[in-house]
């Protein structure tokens, strides 16, 4: 068993289910929670043009997250993980490649698992270490572990940013899956660094399960990590726990 604690001040998720998209809020400093339509064509603003130009729906929306999480002279690790990647591109790809099409530069460049992150890195002067984790359905539970080692051996920020879209359709007969996309970003603060570890509500504590405590737990996909990690920092539930098939956590709020 594993006991860590973390302080996340502040936290942003977008969510498009059946074409209506959300994006809720948590701010540093503010114990509000907001959420608010979100026009998908709006999303990314902080991007600077140049770059924002080569950023479909996948990056946009991780970009957007991940800017609500960051402050403006900092420089934090970031943890990145896709179940897959920017598909869409990398489908796209493929089809001209069977079909004798000239290949897109932009989106061969683009279709990389990390190809955001260094997009982001490059937009917001990030230098420190990135991330890119892909498990499947343990893609985010993964990330989680992954952004508590570095914060247990290295007390300075990391920033968790999660994003996952619908599959193109062609693979519909594959899998079954739901429309519904989302992007997750969570900052991570150590909870005796340089900031203030008293802040209300942002305490938790993460304990990893033993084994056989987790096979007693169903393993969900990393959509359901998602939406149970919002609900639990919503404050809709107190502790949550989440399984995946490698790995499994408590997280309690710790007021």
């Amino acid at each position: 068993m594993t006991l860590l604690c973390a302080c996340l001040p502040c936290w942003a998720f977008w969510e498009n289910t059946d074409g209506q998209a959300t994006l809720t809020t948590k701010r540093d400093g503010d114990p509000r929670i907001t959420t608010e339509p979100s026009d998908p064509a709006q999303l990314a603003r902080s991007i600077k043009p140049a770059w924002r130009r080569r950023l479909d729906l996948f990056g946009r929306a991780a970009a957007e997250v991940l800017s609500h999480t960051l402050q403006t002279t900092e420089n934090p690790r970031i943890v990145f993980c896709s179940r897959h990647g920017n598909i869409d591109r990398t489908v796209k790809l493929l089809h001209q490649v069977a079909t004798d099409d000239a290949v897109s530069p932009a989106d061969f460049s683009m279709s990389v698992h990390n190809a955001f992150i260094g997009v982001a890195s490059i937009n917001w002067s990030i230098t420190e270490s990135h991330t890119a984790i892909s498990a499947g359905d343990d893609s985010l539970i993964a990330a989680l572990t992954e952004t508590l080692a570095q914060l247990a051996s290295d007390a300075r920020p990391v920033i968790l940013c999660f994003v996952d879209l619908p599959l193109p359709e062609i693979y519909n007969d594959q899998t079954t899956q739901s429309d519904q996309g989302m992007a997750l970003a969570i900052r991570f603060d150590p909870q005796n660094g340089d900031r203030n570890s008293d802040h209300d509500g942002e305490l938790y504590r993460f304990k990893s399960l033993t084994t056989d405590e987790r096979s007693m737990l169903s393993p969900a996909s990393a959509i359901d990590h998602g939406k149970a990690l919002v609900d639990l920092l919503s404050s809709r539930q107190n502790d949550i726990r989440i399984a995946g098939k490698s790995s499994a956590w408590t997280i309690t709020r710790h007021d």
